[in-house]
C-alpha cells in the first residue's frame, strides 16, 4: 500500500505522531510558585546565589529567568494588552529606566503593575530608602517599583596626568573653572606632542551626559505633574554651555567607545583623561583596567549655580508587582528578600558596585573604607554622601521622545558652534527648543508620544 503524499511525508507524519504522544504522556516541568524576570545577568546571578535560602524559608519554588530587556519591554506590553494571566505572566519583573515610561501611559489604576504603597508602609520602607529613588517609578502618588539602586554621578580623572600638567582638577568648584583647567591640561600635552590627550569624555550627539548636567540643576524635560521644560531658559544656557564643550575652540570633549572594554583602554592610554562615573562604571574601571591602579582620583560635579546638586543621576532599575501575579503576598516577600533584607544586600555587594538605596546600609564599614585602586581615596564613602542629595528624575511615557528631541537640538548647536562661533548661540537654541516643546505638547495632547 501506498502513501499519496510520498515516502518523506509519511516518515515526518509518523515522527510528529510518536513526538506528540511522548509529550503528551511524560511529565512537564512543575511551574514554579514564583516567577522573576531579570534583564542584568549580575543581578540573576546575585539571586540565584541566595535564592535557596528564601524556598526554604517560605516553602515557596522560584524561577528566575534572564529575559533581554527587549524582549521583557514588548512581551510585557502584549500581555498587559492582551489581560493574559496566571503561567504566562511573570510575577515580578525588574525594569531599566529607560523603558518604564511607556507602561505608565494607562491611568494609575490600569497601570500592569501592582501599587506598592500599602507594602511599602508596612515596613516604613519610604522613608528608609532615599525618597527622590522612587520618582521614576511612580505616577503621581502611587508607585509601582521599589528601586534597586542610586547611581549617583561623580567624576573621575587620572590623577597622575593632570598632576603632570600641573592642574589641580579638584580645585574647580563651577563647570566655567573646570573648562578652563581642562583646556590648560589640553594645552600642556600638546606642546608636549600628545595632540591626541583629551580632557573629558562627552558625548558631541546623544544626549546622555547634557541630561545629567540639567538634573544636577534640577530640570527634568517633562516633571512629575507632565509640564514640559525643555524650552526653560536653564535648558538653553546648559545646552548652549555644553554645546561649546564639544565643539569649536573650546572643545575639551571626545567620544570615547560605546564598548565597555575598549572604553576603559582610552582611559588607561590617556587618550580620555575625565569621565562621568555613576557606581555602575567602577565595575569596568576595575574590570577592564587594572593598569589604572593608584592613578585615578573622584570629585563631585561642579556647579553652574550654589543651588545645583553637587551629583546627578545616570540609569537605574526598578523590581515590580504584575497585577496579574498569582499570589500578591508571596510576590512581595520575594520582592523584599532581595531587595529590602540584609541577606539580599550583601550578596549584591559580592555582584555589583553599586551604592544600594536603602539609607542604613550605608553604615556599613564596606562604605567607608580607601580604595586601593584609587590611590587611598574612600569612593564609596564620597558616593554615600552624594547619594544623599540626588536630584530626582522623572520618567513618564513622553520622557522618550523629549531625549530625542533634545538629542536633534544638541546636534543644531554643535553645528552652529563649528560653523558660526557662540555668537547668536544662546537665541539659535532658544528657538531650536520652543519648537521642540511645542511639537512635544502637540504630540501629547493627540497620543503620538510613540513615534
Amino acid at each position: 500500500m501506498s502513501f499519496p503524499l510520498g515516502k518523506p511525508i509519511l516518515v515526518m507524519t509518523f515522527v510528529a505522531l510518536i513526538s506528540g504522544a511522548w509529550v503528551a504522556t511524560c511529565p512537564s516541568k512543575p511551574q514554579a510558585d514564583l516567577v522573576l524576570w531579570t534583564f542584568v545577568e549580575s543581578h540573576a546571578n546575585t539571586y540565584r546565589s541566595i535564592i535557596e535560602q528564601f524556598e526554604k524559608q517560605t516553602g515557596k519554588t522560584v524561577d528566575i529567568q534572564l529575559v533581554s530587556p527587549k524582549a521583557s519591554v514588548v512581551r510585557l506590553e502584549s500581555m498587559f494588552m492582551s489581560g493574559q494571566t496566571g503561567r504566562i505572566l511573570p510575577d515580578l519583573v525588574e525594569m531599566e529606566i529607560g523603558d518604564v515610561g511607556r507602561f505608565f501611559l494607562p491611568p494609575a489604576d490600569q497601570v500592569g503593575f501592582l501599587p506598592l504603597n500599602n507594602y511599602l508602609s508596612s515596613g516604613d520602607w519610604q522613608k528608609r530608602i532615599v525618597p527622590t529613588r522612587f520618582a521614576p517609578w511612580s505616577k503621581g502618588d502611587v508607585i509601582f517599583g521599589v528601586p534597586h539602586d542610586v547611581h549617583p554621578v561623580s567624576i573621575t580623572y587620572r590623577k597622575d596626568l593632570f598632576d603632570q600638567a600641573g592642574v589641580d582638577l579638584e580645585s574647580s568648584k563651577t563647570w566655567p573653572a573646570f573648562l578652563d583647567a581642562c583646556l590648560k591640561f589640553q594645552v600642556y600635552w600638546q606642546e608636549h606632542d600628545q595632540p591626541q590627550r583629551h580632557a573629558m569624555d562627552l558625548k558631541q550627539t546623544a544626549p546622555d551626559y547634557l541630561i545629567i548636567m540639567l538634573l544636577q540643576r534640577h530640570v527634568n524635560l517633562i516633571d512629575e505633574h507632565n509640564e514640559i521644560h525643555i524650552n526653560d531658559p536653564i535648558v538653553t544656557k546648559t545646552l548652549a554651555y555644553y554645546a561649546q564643550l564639544v565643539a569649536g575652540p573650546t572643545r575639551i570633549g571626545w567620544e570615547g567607545s560605546t564598548n565597555r572594554g575598549a572604553w576603559v583602554n582610552d582611559i588607561v592610554e590617556g587618550n580620555l583623561c575625565a569621565f562621568f562615573t555613576p557606581d555602575w562604571r567602577i565595575y569596568d574601571l576595575q574590570t577592564y583596567g587594572s593598569q589604572l591602579h593608584g592613578k585615578l582620583q573622584m570629585m563631585p560635579l561642579p556647579r553652574f549655580e550654589p543651588s545645583d546638586a553637587p551629583t546627578s543621576t545616570w540609569g537605574g532599575t526598578m523590581i515590580a508587582i504584575t497585577r496579574q501575579s498569582r499570589s500578591h503576598d508571596d510576590a512581595w516577600k520575594l520582592l523584599e528578600f532581595l531587595y529590602l533584607s540584609q541577606t539580599g544586600h550583601e550578596a549584591g555587594m559580592q555582584f555589583t558596585t553599586t551604592i544600594p538605596p536603602v539609607m542604613e546600609w550605608w553604615n556599613n564599614a564596606a562604605y567607608h573604607q580607601s580604595d586601593a585602586f584609587f590611590g587611598g581615596q574612600k569612593i564609596n564613602e564620597l558616593y554615600v554622601d552624594l547619594a544623599r542629595q540626588i536630584p530626582p528624575r522623572y520618567v513618564n511615557p513622553a520622557t522618550l521622545i523629549a531625549q530625542i528631541q533634545l538629542s536633534v537640538v544638541l546636534n543644531l548647536a554643535t553645528n552652529y558652534v563649528e560653523s558660526q562661533g557662540i555668537d547668536g548661540l544662546e537665541q539659535a537654541c532658544q528657538k531650536w527648543l520652543d519648537f521642540a516643546a511645542s511639537d512635544l505638547k502637540a504630540r501629547i495632547r493627540n497620543g503620538r508620544i510613540d513615534e
